[in-house]
């Protein structure tokens, strides 16, 4: 890669941490079936810190099923008083089956969705007490409001700190929309910090093409960083230095999720090795791209399989 350092055998004694970042395939099977599968797999693939499979409904709608104020209604997230806090953890029953299920080969990480998605899917009825979604002309995504944003970010502050009180010591965020170029990013970013200053080790998906947004990403309250490697070697201001100062992981997507074409154990490695020359192996998780569930089982797996095979091979390479 041109103007990358050179990385020099000995350089980097450590182990990368192998993830995930959530969703895992599920059709045709029930919730418990398609938990214990997503973490059989994951754990026979090698990967160190693995999901419960996000199975039980899509990234909204497993959380609008509990939190106070929706209405749910199929897939619309209706929003039909104000939103509040669940009395009890939303989404902590499939994680503690996949944590009995792991029984301690991986670790178990926790996923909510976080309060600005939230806010962009609800669907405001009649009774609510928010401002109405305004979408300007030619504009990417709505203008929602602010009190609705930050009411979804205490109640998702209140199932990180259920989850966390249950040993779920890390806890990864997917806010999708903070990739769209014309977001409200400091409201997300003020929303998203009510949410991790209920959690210990925190980590921020976005998905799609981040580069527009990273400067203002990079100061998320998280510790971790997680997006598509491609988007992230673009990036020449980000340095291994400024990570350091920042005090920031990143979890480097190197599996694409839109195929069911599986990289070779190569193909990964060297988008492995773009991580490591750009940012530093102490900087780094490897994960695929986004979630999995959409794809086809044998491939989702395999995918999983020559991810972690890449990535012991880049440690032994460097030690």
């Amino acid at each position: 890669m041109a103007g990358s350092p050179i990385v020099k055998k000995g350089k980097y004694q450590m182990n990368i941490t192998t993830t995930v970042i959530g969703s895992y395939p599920y059709a045709r099977m029930t919730p418990e079936e398609a938990i214990a599968r997503a973490v059989d797999e994951q754990v026979e693939a090698g990967v160190d810190v693995i999901s419960d499979g996000q199975v039980r409904a899509d990234m909204v709608g497993i959380f609008a099923q509990g939190i106070a104020g929706f209405d749910v209604q199929g897939k619309k997230y209706n929003v039909v008083s104000k939103i509040g806090p669940a009395d009890k953890a939303v989404s902590i029953g499939d994680l503690i089956i996949a944590r009995d299920r792991a029984a301690g080969r991986a670790k178990v990480k926790g996923t909510l969705t976080g309060p600005t998605t939230m806010a962009h899917c609800a669907i405001l009825m009649n009774g609510s007490p928010y401002k109405p979604h305004d979408m300007p002309k030619g504009a990417q995504s709505m203008i929602v409001d602010r009190e609705l944003v930050m009411d979804m970010a205490h109640a998702l502050a209140a199932e990180a700190r259920f989850l966390t009180e249950a040993g779920f010591d890390t806890i990864q965020v997917d806010e999708p929309f903070f990739s769209m170029q014309d977001l409200d990013l400091d409201l997300g970013l003020e929303a998203l910090g009510v949410v991790t200053k209920e959690i210990k080790t925190s980590a921020l998906h976005v998905c799609g093409d981040i580069t527009s947004a990273m400067k203002k990403l990079i100061d998320a309250p998280v510790d971790i960083i997680a997006c598509e490697g491609g988007h992230m070697a673009r990036i020449d201001w980000l340095t291994p230095a400024m990570l350091a100062e920042k005090k920031k992981q990143i979890c480097w997507g190197v599996i694409t999720v839109n195929s069911n074409d599986v990289e070779t154990v190569e193909e990964v490695k060297v988008r492995i090795m773009t991580g490591v020359e750009k940012l530093g192996a102490e900087n780094l998780l490897v994960s695929p791209d986004c979630g999995m569930r959409v794809r086809k089982p044998e491939a989702a797996k395999q995918k999983l399989v020559n991810m972690v095979l890449a990535t012991r091979e880049v440690e032994r390479e460097l030690a």
